[in-house]
């Protein structure tokens, strides 16, 4: 009789883990010789268990060894699925097209969350397994959705409210149009991906933060897409937008980022092809 040993191995894999220069201190605890697996093990997610979920993230207090401590949000994205890792293939890891993004955005001017390390892990046949980002917390800021309904719940003054709602639509409407002008589109500008934060004497301005972009593209055509991109990021805004602000905030908004006056028949027109493109999607949404 014939006997069959069947020999189990793995593939090596190839890992890397960047830590911004100001911040190595904070990561006196990485390995150097297994950087991405120790990074990942500090914070709870040791290879092998669980890793190829899709995404998971963790807060954490970090200190250095001098005492000072920051507190940072540690990403975890997972392909289990091998179309998912095919995808990413002759493209950059999901964490970092992330932070070239954040840090695309601070260069800018436009208010983001800061990265300060980013990894991943490829097979040795360039298969994307896992990749980290860590990003810095915006002390004191909220999620634009909850900041809303804390504003909305206060005791304050309705003219309060008001102008900061309108500082809020100015700010976010001025920065897409930024980004929009090189080219440059998010993709998924959802309300949980706007941070807000009082600032000032007495809280009367806000700074308005973006996060979690690592589907943004700059769109090498120049305009074949232009306008399918500025389209679809002013709609995903307003998948929300349309329930929690009034048709005059919402055309405000607009205005703003197209620099015409309310009252001009071709902001009616953009308008329109906003929402027309919200029911190409099956997602009807009450008018302007």
């Amino acid at each position: 009789m014939v006997k069959y040993v069947v020999v189990y191995y793995e593939l090596p894999m190839r890992s890397a883990f960047h830590i911004e220069p100001d911040y190595e201190e904070l990561f006196h605890f990485v390995d150097a010789s297994r950087s991405f697996e120790s990074a990942s093990e500090y914070f709870g997610f040791p290879i092998g268990e669980g890793q190829f979920q899709r995404s998971q993230f963790v807060c954490r207090e970090l200190a250095a060894p001098d005492g000072d401590k920051v507190t940072v949000y540690f990403k975890l994205y997972g392909y289990g699925n091998f179309r998912r890792a095919l995808s990413r293939f002759f493209k950059s890891a999901r964490s970092k097209a992330e932070k070239r993004n954040l840090q695309f955005f601070n260069k800018l001017g436009i208010p983001a969350c800061e990265p300060i390390a980013q990894g991943e892990v490829r097979t040795a046949w360039g298969l994307l397994t896992n990749c980290i980002l860590v990003t810095r917390e915006v002390t004191g800021s909220e999620q634009l959705d909850v900041f809303m309904d804390k504003l909305d719940a206060s005791n304050e003054s309705q003219s309060v409210k008001d102008d900061l709602r309108r500082q809020i639509i100015e700010s976010i409407a001025k920065n897409l149009k930024k980004i929009h002008d090189r080219h440059f589109y998010h993709t998924d500008l959802k309300w949980r991906n706007v941070l807000v934060r009082r600032v000032g004497e007495q809280n009367e301005k806000v700074e308005v933060y973006w996060i979690d972009c690592p589907n943004g593209y700059f769109d090498r055509t120049r305009f074949l897409r232009r306008k399918h991109g500025v389209i679809k990021d002013i709609a995903t805004l307003d998948h929300v937008a349309y329930k929690r602000c009034s048709s005059q905030e919402r055309l405000h908004f607009l205005s703003v980022y197209t620099g015409l006056p309310l009252d001009d028949p071709d902001l009616k027109i953009f308008a329109d092809e906003v929402l027309a493109y919200r029911e190409r999607k099956g997602k009807r949404r009450p008018g302007y």
